[in-house]
């Protein structure tokens, strides 16, 4: 296990459903997507974030920072290397009394280098980000650690770190995961 495993493990074994928000900084807003901070301690920090439905979040890396992302819930398909990470099919209740989706819990890791982005379909959805960051950089909004082509300009505006560009057209399903064809 590595440090980033170490962190996520205590993280979720300890930190309960209210996290430790902190007083100062504790929501960040990017085009449509809202993140909360739900705790921060030195390089490492947990960001949740609530994406609406209809957002398409374009392929991209972060080049300071190492994250696992976990599904929360909802109706979204995360990708990673230009594939989407589950099947479509995946996306549905678990059929317990909750109705909770069958992906909660489903988690991929995302180092610096890794392409990765989303699709979120009808009702949207929620997933975590637990993040290392690297290289000396202060823990911010992931989302301004940003390599790529963002959501819109409002995204490419607030990126500190990476080298992002807006979009020349609408997005599209290609642009979160480049080797599908279709949904």
């Amino acid at each position: 296990m590595d440090d980033l495993q170490k962190f996520a493990a205590q993280y979720l074994k300890h930190a309960g459903a209210l996290g430790a928000v902190p007083f100062h900084g504790a929501v960040d807003r990017v085009e449509n997507v809202t993140s909360v901070l739900m705790y921060r301690e030195g390089q490492f920090q947990v960001q949740m974030f609530i994406v609406p439905e209809g957002t398409i979040i374009p392929e991209h890396v972060h080049p300071n920072v190492d994250s696992i992302e976990i599904y929360v819930g909802g109706n979204y398909r995360l990708s990673h290397s230009g594939k989407f990470t589950n099947p479509a099919t995946d996306i549905a209740e678990d059929g317990g009394p909750l109705k909770l989706a069958k992906l909660r819990g489903h988690a991929i890791r995302v180092k610096p280098d890794h392409l990765h982005g989303g699709v979120f379909g009808k009702g949207g959805g929620v997933f975590l980000s637990i993040q290392h960051w690297l290289n000396g950089v202060a823990p911010h909004c992931v989302a301004r650690d940003y390599s790529g082509q963002t959501m819109g300009p409002d995204h490419k505006d607030k990126v500190v770190f990476g080298e992002a560009f807006s979009p020349e057209k609408e997005l599209e399903l290609t642009d979160a995961a480049y080797l599908e064809a279709s949904q």
